[in-house]
This record gives structure tokens, sequence and C-alpha cells, in this order.
């Protein structure tokens, strides 16, 4: 302490720097590095975040293409039209599976010509191979899971595999495949 003296003439005590509550102490380093940590934490979160995000609008723009050509496919079947709606195959499916074939298939499929729309929740993308998995729904808002494999051909995507599942689910009896509880 130093002594310090006023105009008056009385002494008075003073400290160098004042004297702080405990309460209001600097937080020790183990404190320190604690929230240096959590905002670390915090702030890699967020950029992860945006990352993600980032990537799931890239892979969402890089399928739309694809997706355009199944909405078309789907609205040529919808419309009758399925000489346009064969087109849109890949040549290796047009090779397996022929237009008449085709249009029988169309024929006993019913629910394809009912479709409202169509929602893709898994699309992937890579090299000239596009993957979509979502489902159809008819005007009864009734789902049905699809599959499409689409192929770049001549500079377009063309659909190469058509997967739609069964009406009536399979239900397997067998004494292994039921969950005992």
């Amino acid at each position: 302490m130093e002594q310090v003296s006023n105009s008056g003439g009385k002494q008075e005590q003073s400290a160098s720097w004042p004297l702080v509550d405990s309460r209001f102490r600097r937080s020790s380093g183990t404190e320190r590095r604690f929230h240096r940590a959590a905002r670390l934490l915090v702030n890699g979160a967020f950029v992860a975040l945006i990352v993600v995000g980032v990537l799931g609008g890239l892979s969402w723009i890089r399928s739309q293409p694809a997706v355009r050509v199944v909405q078309s496919q789907l609205q040529a079947i919808h419309q009758g039209e399925l000489v346009k709606a064969y087109g849109f195959f890949s040549n290796e499916y047009k090779e397996e599976t022929s237009l008449p074939v085709f249009r029988r298939w169309v024929r006993r499929q019913q629910r394809l010509t009912r479709i409202d729309g169509v929602q893709f929740w898994s699309r992937s993308v890579w090299g000239g191979v596009a993957l979509l998995r979502g489902s159809f729904q008819d005007g009864f808002g009734r789902r049905y899971p699809v599959r499409y494999l689409l192929i770049r051909q001549d500079g377009e995507w063309r659909v190469h595999q058509f997967q739609l599942a069964p009406d009536i689910p399979r239900v397997d009896t067998e004494p292994d495949s039921l969950l005992r509880i």
C-alpha cells in the first residue's frame, strides 16, 4: 500500500490494484480452456452443418435433369403416350424389352396410370449413373415405393432400370422370419 496525501493534509491509503470480490476474479486456466473448446466445438458443428447443406444442395441440383426425365416419362404414361414413354429408356433396356411387352406391362400396372406425383427422398449421381429412390403417390394418397437407375447416353439421361414395389407386400410366415416378443 502506498500513502497518498490530499490537499486537506490527511493521509489516505490506496491500493495499486483495487480489491476485487472473488466472484469477479478471472477464471482459471482450466475454465478458459473449457470455454475455448466449447466455442471451437460449436463453430465446428456450424461449419459441418453448412458443408452438409452445400453438398446436399449440389447433389439435388446435379440430380434434377435425371428427375425431369422420370417426371416426363410418368407424364407420358399418365396421358397414354406409351411410345413417347418408351423413348425415355436406354438402348440396353429397349434391347431387352420390346415396345409391345412394355405396353402389356403398363396395362397390368393400373396404378401407373393413376399416379399424381413422384417424390424422391434419395438421389445419388456419380459419373454417368443416377440412382433415384422414392415413391409414387396416387389420387387416394397411397404411396408406392419406386427405384430408378438412369444412365447418361448420348449426353442425355435415360432410364436403365425401373423397379416398382408390388401392390401387396410379401408376408413371410416362416418361424425364423417372425419376431418373438
